[in-house]
């Protein structure tokens, strides 16, 4: 088996301003890693044959999970395909024994993993968190097993105020090459319960600083990931196949793929067109506009970034069924009135596309498909800055 070099960290140009400034700012850590679900590996065994079996057994990969995550001893975990029996008589007590609380959500219907969050208890403090389940039985295109988390955490240390306050999301977005449409409905969906949570103020439509990551399964040039930096689509532009951009062999799949509707995704009277929850204290600020030319667009307004490179990236974050593609990722917010608000220190360096000649995941060096994803953050705290 061939063995990859060890990664590195890579710092970025804001850590010159947080050795200036240590005291004024929270430092934290954050991983996010599709572990791969046990049950999701018996099941496309296909994608495996390459594999040593011994590398696919659960024991095997348990253990090399645990010592791959506990290593990286960050203070945040964001974990995808997290299987309801492994999280409750495995990773919960275990990572209870090192110091972390958690939450964690399991897929509706009969689907047997979710997502989870760690969180180290003597770092940061749990003040909400919302499940997000995708699947809602009266709107036809949320019609799928996938969900998400979302928590708001304040930092313990000294100088907190009731102020420094931040939130995380993770998600694992339906698969489906095919079907953009209900991927672009979840991540409207996804965004607006972010939208209610992270909002501070809504009369000044002010946010706590927001971190989004998870498995998107969506490449880094997609119209899905776009819309993410781009706070903007028009989606009728695209057939549902080129939504999430990901690799697609069969020619006949691309041709008959449909168009995505020119009216609305989602019901308004549900979720706005802006990625925004419609209740009754949060009524949205434009009038209702019945012109259809403008139902196609979805809006939202996070200024999000990436923690790696999407321009040309040649990186990978996951090698299921050895073909190498980035799915994988981790959003961060710069707010416009506040750009210091939450600094992106530095981020653990990905393999290269030209890396993944003759590497078959699992294997003896990485339990899982994909790759862990991990980011060093600094939160600049409110009061020390007032006085």
């Amino acid at each position: 088996e061939n063995h990859l070099p060890y990664r590195i960290w890579s710092n970025t140009a804001n850590q010159q301003y947080f050795r200036r400034y240590p005291q004024q700012h929270f430092k934290f850590h954050l991983v996010c890693y599709n572990i791969l679900s046990q049950a999701l590996l018996e099941d496309n065994r296909f994608l495996y044959v390459n594999c040593l079996r011994n590398n696919l057994k659960w024991y095997r990969r348990k253990d090399r999970l645990f010592r791959e995550l506990l290593r990286q001893d960050a203070d945040i975990l964001c974990l995808q395909e997290m299987e309801n029996y492994h999280y409750e008589n495995d990773f919960r007590p275990t990572f209870m024994q090192h110091g972390y609380d958690s939450i964690y959500l399991k897929r509706t219907g009969d689907k047997s993993d979710g997502c989870c969050i760690f969180y180290k208890m003597n770092r940061l403090r749990l003040i909400e968190s919302k499940t997000v389940p995708f699947y809602q039985k009266d709107i036809r295109i949320l019609d799928r097993d996938n969900c998400g988390l979302i928590a708001l955490f304040q930092p313990i240390a000294p100088n907190v105020s009731s102020d420094d306050i931040f939130c995380v999301a993770t998600t694992h977005l339906l698969f489906s090459p095919k079907r953009g449409d209900i991927k672009l409905a979840q991540i409207q969906y996804f965004l607006a319960e972010i939208d209610r949570l992270a909002i501070k103020d809504p009369y000044t439509n002010s946010y706590y600083p927001i971190i989004l990551c998870g498995d998107f399964n969506a490449q880094h040039q997609s119209p899905l990931i776009q819309f993410l930096l781009d706070k903007y689509i028009k989606y009728d532009d695209y057939r549902c196949i080129e939504i999430s951009g990901q690799k697609e062999n069969s020619i006949v799949n691309n041709r008959f793929s449909s168009q995505l509707p020119s009216n609305e995704l989602l019901p308004s009277s549900f979720v706005t067109a802006d990625c925004r929850l419609v209740s009754s204290n949060n009524e949205p600020i434009l009038p209702k506009c019945n012109n259809r030319l403008l139902s196609a667009i979805l809006t939202h307004n996070k200024q999000f970034q990436s923690v790696y490179d999407l321009n040309n990236s040649l990186d990978v974050t996951t090698n299921a069924g050895d073909v190498p593609q980035f799915v994988d990722y981790i959003f961060y917010t710069q707010q416009e009135d506040d750009p210091y608000r939450l600094n992106l220190l530095s981020r653990f360096d990905l393999y290269k596309q030209n890396q993944m000649i003759d590497i078959h995941m699992p294997n003896h060096q990485f339990p899982s498909d994909h790759f862990l994803l991990a980011a060093k953050f600094a939160l600049k705290l409110r009061k020390i800055n007032k006085q």
